[in-house]
């Protein structure tokens, strides 16, 4: 029997805005995993019980996010040192049917120096502005690389003895009027608090100030470049952006529930840097179509064109890639399956079905490759002021897609008009059907975690009404007015 597949998650209220999802679907991807991390909304007062299904609803563990690394904390039965010293957790993960949990965030803090910052640890005394949870992360990940003299500038000053009291010695507290003189001979000047995020510019220090061998370092990643970045570059001093913190906090918590340890590499890095930019353009509205084989979404895809949106489909751009520059990569890992720089469809899936490996290996050669050309797609009509988009993805769910768009349309059908199509096709059978199944997130999974459901099962007319009430209303709350 074959083992379920691996799942994990990321928790919050709201959590739309996570980039782990995409983070973790990336290390999916590349080390071949057969696997899922979702990103769950979950509000307060129902985490409780939500973290109690956890093993019912087979989730190895995940990760938890702002407003609930406290009560995560108070929940787990045993947590790691870092845990313990910060008070939160980030990080869930199951032992023998035991709730543990950790925090990572100190991990992802000084992980992002060391790659970033070389010795950073040794540069003096550090200054840290702010007193929140993410100023307790901080801090600890000071204490464990030995920096001794940790200087807490915070607005309230009662906030920041908090944190001198619970770390102890080398610790102290001081109100922003004492900034100027605490950064003098200073050697890390760390911000953790909300200035210079979008939104709430303002320069939190000023770098001018820090001697010439200074390090700054802003855990906030939206804006990539902070006014106090900003400010520490144009000194001349070292300054490190917060977004690696992100990526080397995940590291740990990937290698629990997945059992592999990833790396954090700059094709990675890149991705989200690119998704940040992405996010950042509100002047287009991506919405993902998908649904299980013989829902009718194909049908779908061509009413949403009609009705003047642009649609991706990536079953098109598969057949483009086999025709051109799929052709050789898929002839070099399966020989004899391409023939006048043209894959051979029926060839290649008699190497590849019933073939678990080979099907990896081919969907490591084709997925990079319709991302691309979807990506080309988004570009275009984005620069083209396009006010809304399709990308018709046949496994949405299946390969992380859902957070590579901002609504999600499923259609369905009944599982008798379903089956009637799909064993109309030339070539299927029941058992051919079942295996396609049996690879695909369930229809009802599928709908439960939609923006819209077109039902196919009522005719064209209704299914056509359906789409041009999506894009109605789409298009109407783009544009600021009543749908």
């Amino acid at each position: 029997m074959a083992e379920a597949a691996k799942k994990a998650f990321v928790t919050g209220h709201p959590v739309a805005h996570s980039r782990s999802p995409k983070i973790h679907g990336y290390w999916l991807a590349k080390y071949g995993i057969d696997g899922s991390y979702r990103a769950i909304d979950v509000a307060p007062e129902a985490f409780a019980e939500f973290v109690e299904t956890l093993e019912a609803n087979g989730y190895r563990g995940g990760n938890v996010t702002i407003p609930h690394k406290e009560a995560a904390f108070a929940l787990a039965a045993r947590c790691d040192d870092a845990a313990e010293q910060i008070g939160a957790v980030n990080t869930l993960w199951l032992e023998g049917g035991i709730l543990c949990g950790g925090n990572t965030d100190a991990h992802g803090f000084s992980a992002n120096l060391d790659e970033h910052a070389t010795g950073w640890a040794a540069n003096g005394p550090a200054v840290v502005l702010g007193a929140g949870g993410a100023a307790r992360a901080v801090i600890h990940a000071l204490k464990q690389r030995g920096i001794s003299d940790i200087r807490i500038v915070n607005r309230t000053l009662a906030r920041a003895e908090e944190l001198r009291h619970r770390f102890g010695a080398g610790v102290s507290a001081h109100g922003t009027a004492a900034t100027r003189e605490l950064l003098a001979d200073a050697g890390l000047l760390v911000n953790t608090s909300a200035l210079g995020m979008h939104g709430n510019e303002g320069l939190s220090a000023d770098p001018a100030r820090l001697p010439d061998h200074a390090i700054v370092t802003d855990i906030v990643y939206v804006p990539l470049e902070t006014p106090l970045l900003a400010a520490a570059k144009a000194r001349g001093l070292k300054a490190v952006d917060g977004l690696g913190m992100l990526l080397h906090q995940a590291v740990p918590g990937f290698e629990r529930w997945f059992g592999i340890r990833p790396e954090v590499t700059a094709e990675l890095r890149q991705m989200i840097v690119a998704d940040l930019g992405a996010r950042e353009k509100k002047n287009m509205i991506v919405l993902g179509l998908t649904g299980s084989i013989g829902m009718g979404k194909s049908t779908t895809a061509r009413m949403f064109a009609e009705a003047g949106v642009p649609v991706h489909d990536s079953d098109e751009a598969v057949h483009r890639l086999y025709a051109g520059k799929a052709a050789p990569l898929v002839e070099a890992a399966f020989p004899g399956t391409a023939k006048s720089g043209s894959v051979d469809r029926t060839r290649l899936a008699e190497r590849v079905l019933g073939d678990a490996a080979a099907l990896k290996r081919l969907e490591a050669i084709i997925h990079p490759l319709v991302r691309a050309d979807a990506d080309a797609f988004l570009a275009r009509h984005r620069a083209a002021g396009a006010p809304l988009v399709v990308l018709d993805i046949p496994l949405l769910f299946e390969t992380g897609g859902r957070d590579r768009v901002d609504k999600v349309v499923v259609v369905t059908a009944s599982p008798d008009i379903q089956r009637a199509r799909v064993l109309a096709r030339p070539g299927m059978s029941e058992e051919k059907l079942a295996s396609i199944l049996a690879r695909q997130v369930p229809d009802a999974e599928k709908r439960e975690r939609a923006d819209f459901i077109i039902g196919t099962g009522q005719g064209f007319d209704a299914a056509r009404a359906a789409v041009n009430a999506i894009v109605a209303k789409l298009v109407g709350d783009k544009a600021g007015k009543p749908a």
